[in-house]
């Protein structure tokens, strides 16, 4: 009994370890490297330009196929190329009627990319609050952190010990505007490397959002009156110069909205079929125009509005992912399941199952035939050997090679 028992532990232990080294050491050897290509908006042209070759005299093309230089491109997207055209004197002077001053050009440009690890993220419940009017040039890093849970308190860095006066001082603050302790979710821009300070938004326990931050030393709360049926999976919150928006909020539903600076007003972004759990959301602007993209790893569709978020125009394409590939279709049949320990679209470590089609059941019969065959060379009977036939035909390849290797103890199974 104790011989069975140690063989069925090492069994399943080797189907556990080579789920994840086999496939992990097959698409090492097999797996491309494929870039999604970069697709732009021109205020030039008002259409789409995607670049995908790595050609100087081929840089981008347009929808129609046709190709543009690097130089080409460069004037095709003055706002975006506008530090090289200075220094060639090429930036025109004027575009849609309007002038292209530096400083213009510099503010309205925004970028704004989030990954779907950015949103399956823990954060260290610690965070610092700026002095949002120091009066200073530099923003500093204040001595102490703050955390949200039964109440706002702020622990010195040097001591960690609670800042009690501080501590009371906001919490009372807090409970005065109605806020519902402990905090859900705390999104701000924990940095000095930033023009100006807006603090955080704060999601207390009933989903109402707050923005919290720090004035001549005293609490400043606002209730944002934002719907707190909205779902919230994620925040960013981004200070820019140009003051068009706090930040952004996606939804478990795959909705994405901006936080004006209108009142808090939220600014609902046209997108549909936005998977948070594997899209890459995209945002570029310029002064006339954004372009929005969903990127996944076969995908990318893009749509282009103007400064009212009104679309103007779409672009999709797609393209073979590995899975698609020759190795992906030789993989779908030799795995019936892949375990790995990391997953690139999450930021956590832990046990990640991903299951093959239909078409893994081909193989996983034809190594279930193979070990059949293998008893038999062993001389070992269907009635001893069931077990190895059942965990193969589940298990597919990890399986066979289990009970390949583990042969030394056939005997004591008679």
């Amino acid at each position: 009994m104790l011989v069975k028992s140690s063989r069925l532990f090492y069994l399943l232990l080797i189907v556990f370890v080579t789920s994840i080294f086999i496939p992990k050491y097959y698409w090492m050897k097999f797996e491309k490297n494929i870039k999604a290509p970069a697709v732009f908006f021109s205020p030039v042209i008002d259409q789409f330009l995607v670049r995908k070759q790595t050609s100087l005299e081929k840089f981008c093309v347009d929808p129609k196929g046709k190709e543009y230089s690097r130089e080409e491109f460069e004037t095709l997207m003055p706002l975006l190329n506008y530090r090289q055209l200075v220094l060639e004197d090429k930036l025109p002077d004027s575009l849609h009627g309007e002038l292209l001053i530096i400083d213009k050009i510099r503010i309205n440009n925004i970028t704004l990319k989030i990954y779907p690890a950015d949103i399956d993220l823990s954060q260290i419940q610690l965070f610092p609050m700026f002095e949002s009017r120091s009066g200073r040039v530099r923003l500093e890093m204040p001595d102490d952190y703050f955390r949200i849970a039964k109440r706002m308190e702020f622990i010195d860095c040097a001591s960690n010990t609670v800042v009690e006066k501080k501590s009371l001082c906001f919490t009372t603050y807090l409970n005065a505007k109605h806020f519902s302790f402990p905090a859900k979710m705390i999104a701000g821009n924990p940095t000095t490397k930033k023009a100006f300070d807006e603090g955080y938004f704060v999601l207390d326990s009933k989903n109402n959002l707050f923005h919290i931050k720090m004035i001549k030393g005293k609490p400043f709360c606002v209730n944002t009156n934002i719907p707190n049926n909205l779902d919230i999976a994620f925040m960013r919150v981004m200070e820019m110069p140009l003051k068009e928006y706090y930040g952004v909020i996606i939804t478990k539903p795959g909705d994405v909205y901006l936080i004006s600076y209108d009142n808090y007003k939220l600014i609902k972004l046209p997108l549909t079929e936005y998977d948070i759990e594997k899209d890459i959301f995209a945002l570029v602007g310029d002064q006339f125009f954004r372009t929005i993209s969903l990127i996944s790893s076969n995908q990318i569709r893009t749509i282009a509005t103007d400064r009212n978020y009104k679309i103007v125009d779409r672009y999709e394409e797609m393209w073979k992912d590995n899975a698609q590939s020759s190795a992906g279709v030789v993989a779908s049949y030799i795995f019936p399941f892949t375990l790995k320990l990391n997953d690139e679209n999450s930021s956590f470590s832990n046990f990640h199952f991903n299951f093959a089609g239909a078409s893994s059941f081909i193989g996983m019969i034809i190594f279930t035939i193979l070990t059949y065959v293998l008893l038999l060379k062993r001389k070992i009977s269907l009635k001893k050997g069931w077990f190895d036939l059942v965990l193969v035909l589940i298990t597919g390849i990890y399986g066979f090679i289990a009970v390949l290797l583990v042969k030394n103890v056939d005997k004591n199974l008679e």
